[in-house]
């Protein structure tokens, strides 16, 4: 009994400071101060601000892929602009010359050149052309009127030394693509060299029946500054060589992409084995490479 007496007056006891705090808090929040301190910093409802809210949206198109080939005509041009140290070395560029008509038919922001190998500035590019694709980037347009790449191909042809074919829109996944081809295809080159000794078109005859050939190719010196150090094989897989002069011959080759074809010539101080000059026994030299 005594212990349910006590438990009942704790009961009580509980109940009555229950009570007490009530109050306590009614009472404070029933004073000024405190409807000050509640609309102050209460949360809901925020409140109204005191000067607009300003929100900024920016919408941009998709890029815009556009595939084709390209020709070089010119010997004096490189595929992107060449600058070293600030100072550009040729006044424009195969891609230069592709881009400033497509900027403008598309009104694009910018635009990206992915092509399936390159080519030295002093090499031209025949034939079917080279696969490119040009990522649009901000394009008010996202296609042309009928014609309109048509016009396009002439208008960059007009430069005289860039001829673009089978310009198209296209997806992403050509670059891809074209990554992926740039070393499991064969080239086509024709070169003209200059021989230590003379030669006899039986000799040159011969070249051809060596083939295929296959290459150790060091990294050549003259793009050393800019590729890794790396052996890498090679293969030639047809020759075809026509007596210019007594010391001068034409090359027509077909390569495994990816073929240092001028280093092939003249050996670049052994860093490419079996060079034209180790298979001819002489010393050799590239003049023209296309």
């Amino acid at each position: 009994q005594g212990g349910e007496a006590g438990g009942g007056r704790g009961g009580e006891a509980g109940g009555a400071e229950a009570a007490d705090s009530i109050r306590s808090v009614l009472k404070a929040l029933s004073s000024e101060r405190a409807d000050q301190l509640l609309r102050a910093s209460a949360l809901c409802p925020p409140q109204p601000p005191s000067r607009p809210n300003v929100l900024s949206v920016s919408v941009e198109h998709a890029a815009v892929f556009l595939g084709g080939r390209y020709l070089k005509l010119s010997r004096q041009l490189p595929q992107t602009a060449w600058i070293i140290d600030g100072v550009r070395k040729c006044p424009s560029s195969v891609e230069e010359i592709i881009a400033a008509p497509v900027l403008k038919a598309f009104d694009a922001a910018s635009l990206k050149f992915h092509s399936a190998g390159r080519e030295d500035v002093d090499v031209r590019m025949l034939g079917l052309g080279r696969p490119f694709m040009l990522e649009l980037r901000g394009a008010h347009r996202s296609a042309l009127p009928a014609g309109g790449l048509e016009a396009l191909q002439t208008q960059i042809a007009q430069s005289g030394v860039v001829h673009v074919r089978e310009l198209r829109v296209t997806e992403a996944l050509v670059q891809s693509l074209i990554k992926e081809g740039e070393d499991g295809h064969c080239k086509d080159y024709r070169a003209v060299v200059r021989l230590g000794r003379d030669v006899s078109q039986v000799e040159l005859d011969a070249l051809g029946r060596q083939c295929p050939v296959e290459l150790a190719q060091l990294t050549p010196l003259r793009v050393l500054h800019r590729r890794s150090h790396a052996s890498r094989p090679r293969s030639v897989y047809a020759l075809r060589a026509t007596r210019l002069a007594p010391r001068f011959a034409s090359l027509d080759l077909t390569t495994q992409a990816g073929t240092y074809v001028k280093e092939f010539v003249h050996g670049d101080f052994g860093r490419t084995s079996p060079s034209l000059g180790d298979l001819l026994g002489c010393e050799a030299d590239i003049l023209q490479l296309d």
